[in-house]
């Protein structure tokens, strides 16, 4: 089906299969699911209200990982959450100063004779 204006070769699939067609690469086939995601699942427990996550944190039929992040956020257990946070968009930037000195010579160089003068 190729026609004088598009030669179908190397890197040059057929147009009915190039991407964005009803034929070509399907758009997020195959990616893994984000809602399932514990970042996705934190930013929706952010905008819980305390008694939803009272009510969560008491169901029995909820994931363990949904249940144990709104007794944290509920009881307000900041150490805990901020490792939940860390586990999930990983450890902050930390800044780091080093300071190099010099180390003072043993023995003053610049009054050093040559060749034993």
């Amino acid at each position: 089906m190729a026609t004088k204006d598009y030669e179908v070769g190397y890197k040059k699939p057929p147009k009915e299969r190039q991407f964005g067609q009803p034929n070509g690469n399907k758009r997020r086939e195959g990616f893994w699911d984000i809602e399932a995601s514990a970042r996705f699942k934190l930013e929706q427990m952010l905008k819980l209200s305390e008694a939803e996550l009272r009510s969560l944190a008491q169901n029995a039929d909820a994931p363990l990982f949904e249940r144990k992040l709104a007794t944290c956020i509920a009881k307000g257990q900041w150490k805990e959450i901020e490792g939940m946070m860390n586990q999930v968009y990983g450890q902050p930037k930390q800044k780091i100063e080093t300071t190099v000195t010099a180390p003072k010579p043993l023995v003053d160089l610049s009054e050093r004779k040559k060749n034993g003068e």
